[in-house]
C-alpha cells in the first residue's frame, strides 16, 4: 500500500510541476517575444527500488518564432528568423526577443524594464524624432548613419539560462554567442508570443483529469486499508 501511494504522490509532483509551466505559458500568452517552456521527461541512468530506470523531469524552452505584428511604432522592432536583441541589465549582458523599446530621460533606447539596447558601438543614443531603422538593423538620424543594432545568435540555444521579463543569459558562456552579420529586422513591427492558447489549454485540461483520476485511485487504496484493518480486527 505505501509504496502504491508513494508512486502516486510522485506523479502528483511531477503533474504539479506541468501545471506551473502551463499556467505561466498562458499568464504569457500576449506578451511580446515569450517563448512557451514545455516539460519533458528524461530516462535517467539510475535504477530505483523495482530495478527501473528513473524519470527526470526537464524544461525546454520553445524557441520557434512568434507572428509577426503590426504597430507603426518606429522603436518597436521584431527580428525575423534567428537572433537576440542585446541589452545591458546591472547584472550584465542579457538577451531578448521583445522589441518593445522606447526612449529614457537621456533619450537611450532602453527595453520596458530600463535595460539599455545595445548597438555594435554600445548603447543607442536617439538625439532626434527623425529616426529610421533599415531591414538590416543600421539605425538613421536625420539621415545620418549612427549605429547599427547589436544582434546574435546562438550555437546551443538550450544552455541559455532565463531569468524573467524576456531575458535569457548566458553565464559561462557556453551557448556561444555570435554576431549576426545580416539580421533582418522590421521596424514598427513586434513579434508575439509562440504560446500556442488551445493547446496549453487542453494540457491543462488533461491535467486536471489526471488529477481526478489520481484521487479516485488513492480513495480506492485508503478505503481497501480500511477494510483490511476492520478484517485484522475482527481475527
Amino acid at each position: 500500500m505505501g509504496n502504491n501511494i508513494s508512486i502516486i504522490a510522485h506523479e502528483c509532483l511531477r503533474h504539479i510541476n506541468r501545471l506551473d509551466s502551463v499556467t505561466n505559458n498562458m499568464a504569457n500568452v500576449d506578451t511580446p517575444g515569450f517563448k512557451a517552456e514545455e516539460l519533458y521527461l528524461l530516462r535517467g541512468g539510475s535504477e530505483g527500488v523495482s530495478g527501473e530506470s528513473q524519470l527526470r523531469q526537464i524544461m525546454v524552452t520553445n524557441y520557434s518564432p512568434g507572428v509577426i505584428q503590426k504597430t507603426d511604432n518606429v522603436l518597436d522592432l521584431a527580428i525575423q528568423g534567428e537572433g537576440f536583441f542585446v541589452v545591458q541589465t546591472k547584472n550584465g549582458l542579457a538577451y531578448t526577443r521583445d522589441g518593445r523599446f522606447t526612449l529614457n530621460e537621456k533619450r537611450q533606447l532602453v527595453t520596458q524594464e530600463g535595460n539599455c539596447v545595445l548597438g555594435r558601438s554600445g548603447k543607442i543614443v536617439i538625439t532626434a524624432d527623425n529616426v529610421q531603422i533599415s531591414e538590416n538593423g543600421v539605425i538613421n538620424i536625420d539621415g545620418d548613419e549612427v549605429d547599427t543594432l547589436k544582434i546574435v545568435d546562438f550555437r546551443n540555444l538550450s544552455d541559455l539560462r532565463k531569468i524573467g521579463k524576456g531575458l535569457y543569459q548566458d553565464p559561462n558562456g557556453s551557448a556561444e554567442p555570435s554576431i549576426r552579420k545580416n539580421p533582418e529586422i522590421q521596424s514598427g513591427y513586434l513579434e508575439l508570443s509562440n504560446v500556442q492558447a488551445i493547446r496549453e489549454m487542453v494540457e491543462m485540461i488533461n491535467i486536471q483529469r489526471s488529477f481526478e483520476s489520481y484521487q479516485k485511485v488513492m480513495q480506492t487504496i485508503q478505503d481497501q486499508d480500511k477494510l483490511s484493518t476492520n478484517r485484522v480486527g475482527k481475527l
